[in-house]
């Protein structure tokens, strides 16, 4: 299929503990050499590497073969009785079948002793063999789907199945098709050298995802014939980053590779008529699998009670036999010299009284063994499948499909749940965005139609940032028509944000229709000009920075603009900035919470030629590290986002999905307390909260001269933020972690419930 090597950790992964100081803290850190890939390598350069590996046992390729079960033929039967056995009525079952077979104790038939443990472990086999057998035939039918792959002998690409595919294949995936493996993205058909994923499987997000082939890649018109090296991460479960870096073999620089230019294992093309990537994680080893917790025997709660009942049953048995043992030796030298005469008596109850105490109780322990009734576990799994039988019948249970019930061994979990863990974007809202306004120099806007005759530079810069600073993407239905002024392309993307804030710039004029990784042409709708923008950097949001920003050039212009978190560009604003906007803007920004409006700050910065090219060399620095890359990256950042100039304020609205309050409502009546994080600030999440029925906290609505308080009150009502408001909020909240403590029915939320 081509000469392609993958060499791997040459030692096995290894922690180091590390002591602070500060706390006397030990922590464990994971130190691990590079992965490397390498397609069409000659000897020489693969020389070193495999000269390591050869001095090692033979080395076994890493194939796309998946295995998900549990069990297999020979180990079926040790793993699954010693899994059954972490029941302990099993184990005492167990022991009392052993000293039935002990003949000074036999107290029942050695055969019927079998037969209600045996019962119990053949059903339970029987259930996780199906159940295993399921697992089986679903890693057949994925492994036997077809896959095309690059065959260098006939330089061209023939079809084989997916287990045969190994690390260092190229293989090509056509439009509709799975990705069989995590494969790097070498070529495609798009001409912005781009393509397009659906990652639903993976993540559940319907919007499709955009990928890019590797800068240093895009010169070469059949990368499957160049001879380069790939080093990256060892295989990991992080599906949201990978860390590489690309040397070719025509040139000694390093080029950095990362998750925009990597496709994962079970996402789907869309769009693009197909593309080429090379397979750099197989099998097991894809971030898919390794992010799936292995299969492992389920446990409820239920049992962990069981298991405790039965540990005191047997301490009341023990003692009950160890009373019984002591009564009888008593009763049996009760008859003195008489003994001989009593039929039942066969042994000198005056001679070795001990070990005719310890053969009594055990001969007790076999007769009083229904005080643990193994019945109870038969009775436990048959309610458990008709469970599972009525939970998947419920008509009830259902929104657009019936509930699927994959396993009945932890049904009862589901009526002991105590705490309600919840995202609020997607989860509690409908991560629909809606554009609600826009402040532009302290001037709110709400329509295209407001906008002044002639746009302002200020207006101009803030529609363009909203324009270019994102990672939409461009969808052509009518490519033919874009030369019209007004063609109106579709986006998608990845964040909800971007995509709502591109849009709306090309709802207010400013319209963003093309994109490749090299440029982004933008349309100015009243001006009727097209403008062409060379990207140079592309600086993605982040956790830390809470901000993305581009880096962009305009003729010998060079700009940078940002969005991002108001908490994160605040500190980073420039002096010269006014003041008096400053403040109209902050003004806009809780206005804009109160009605639980999730808003950004737009800026924007424009560089000199040198400041540009001193920072560029620092970035590529951090960009072409292997070891915390997105933290190297993150600091080189924030040195170029300062000073920046405040262009405005943008809000949206996510609205709450049907039923939520409801919900809610319906789960603190029953005891359940609910947490909500969420990353906006605290008045939006309050309001959010509010409206979804989380949270009862006293509002002050005012109307005329008149005030009132109120628990219920609608989210459009004005928040009270004074010190004492603050106080009280405090008892309910910590900054934006919320939680629903309240489990007293009041009248008023019995009221809202029915």
């Amino acid at each position: 299929m081509g000469s392609c090597v993958a060499v791997p950790t040459f030692r096995r992964t290894y922690h180091v503990a590390k002591k602070h100081n500060e706390n006397n803290i030990q922590r464990s850190t994971v130190e691990r050499e590079t992965y490397k890939v390498y397609y069409n390598s000659s000897s020489d350069a693969e020389s070193s590497a495999w000269s390591a590996i050869k001095k090692r046992r033979i080395h076994t390729p890493k194939t796309n073969r998946i295995k998900t079960t549990r069990y297999n033929i020979i180990t079926f039967l040790p793993k699954n009785l010693f899994e059954q056995f972490h029941r302990v009525a099993n184990v005492y079952f167990a022991i009392l079948i052993g000293l039935n077979w002990v003949p000074i104790i036999n107290a029942i038939s050695k055969t019927v002793a079998f037969i209600p443990l045996t019962v119990i472990l053949t059903i339970t086999a029987i259930k996780d063999l199906v159940e295993d057998l399921k697992r089986w035939r679903s890693d057949a039918r994925i492994n036997k789907q077809i896959a095309e792959v690059y065959n260098k002998t006939s330089k061209k690409f023939v079809q084989c199945r997916w287990e045969d595919l190994s690390v260092g294949s190229i293989v090509r995936v056509r439009t509709n098709q799975i990705v069989p493996a995590d494969i790097l993205l070498l070529s495609s058909t798009s001409c912005e050298s781009t393509c397009y994923l659906d990652t639903a499987a993976i993540d559940g997000e319907t919007n499709l995802k955009q990928k890019s082939i590797p800068s240093c890649l895009l010169n070469y018109s059949k990368p499957e014939e160049t001879t380069f090296e790939l080093q990256c991460d060892p295989p990991n479960d992080d599906i949201y980053h990978f860390c590489g870096r690309i040397l070719l073999s025509t040139s000694s620089h390093v080029h950095s590779c990362d998750n925009n230019n990597f496709l994962l294992r079970g996402c789907v093309l869309r769009i693009t008529d197909y593309v080429d990537g090379l397979i750099v994680y197989a099998g097991n080893e894809t971030k898919i699998i390794k992010s799936s917790r292995h299969t492992i025997s389920k446990h409820a709660l239920i049992e962990r009670y069981i298991n405790r009942d039965v540990l005191c049953s047997s301490l009341i048995l023990t003692f009950l036999c160890l009373l019984g043992a002591g009564l009888s030796i008593h009763w049996e030298r009760s008859y003195g010299d008489r003994w001989m005469f009593v039929p039942f008596i066969l042994d000198d109850p005056f001679k070795n009284v001990v070990g005719r105490f310890f053969a009594a109780g055990l001969r007790f322990i076999i007769l009083f063994q229904v005080m643990v009734p193994i019945a109870l576990y038969v009775s436990l799994d048959l309610v458990r499948v008709l469970q599972m039988y009525t939970i998947g019948r419920d008509k009830h249970l259902k929104y657009e499909h019936p509930i699927s019930c994959r396993t009945f061994t932890i049904n009862e979990d589901l009526g002991q749940i105590g705490y309600v863990f919840s995202d609020k974007t997607g989860t509690l809202t409908q991560n629909k965005l809606v554009f609600k306004a826009m402040s532009i120099g302290g001037v709110k806007y709400s329509d295209r139609s407001e906008l002044p005759t002639k746009n302002s530079e200020l207006i101009q810069r803030f529609l363009t940032a909203l324009a270019i600073c994102n990672t939409s993407f461009i969808v052509h239905d009518h490519q033919e028509f874009m030369h019209r002024i007004d063609y109106q392309p579709k986006y998608e993307g990845d964040n909800a944000d971007d995509l709502v804030l591109c849009k709306t710039a090309s709802n207010f004029g400013v319209r963003m229709i093309s994109r490749s990784a090299q440029n982004i042409i933008v349309r100015y709708i009243k001006e009727k000009q097209d403008i062409e923008y060379e990207i140079l950097c592309l600086l993605p949001f982040d956790s830390t920075r809470k901000r993305m920003s581009i880096i962009v050039r305009l003729n010998d212009q060079i700009f940078l603009f940002i969005k991002g978190a108001e908490t994160s560009l605040w500190p980073h604003l420039s002096n010269l900035n006014e003041v008096d906007m400053k403040t109209i803007i902050e003004q806009h920004s809780l206005s804009f919470a109160e009605q639980g409006y999730r808003s950004l700050l737009v800026a924007y910065r424009q560089l000199t030629l040198r400041e540009f090219e001193d920072w560029f060399q620092r970035y590529q620095y951090a960009a072409n590290s292997l070891e915390n890359r997105d933290e190297a990256i993150s600091d080189v950042a924030t040195e170029i986002e300062v000073d920046l100039m405040l262009a405005g304020l943008t809000a949206v609205e996510d609205k709450l999905q049907d039923g939520v309050p409801r919900a809610i409502a319906t789960l603190r009546c029953a005891g359940i307390k609910i947490w909500l994080l969420t990353g906006d600030k605290q008045a939006t999440a309050l309001s959010t909260a509010q409206a979804a029925s989380l949270v009862n906290i006293s509002q002050t609505s005012t109307s005329g001269n008149t005030s009132m308080t109120n628990n219920n009150a609608p989210a459009t009502t004005t928040w009270d933020f004074s010190a004492s408001a603050q106080a009280q909020l405090n008892q309910y909240t910590h900054m934006i972690y919320y939680s629903s403590q309240l489990i007293e029915m009041d009248q008023q939320l019995r009221q809202f419930y029915y």
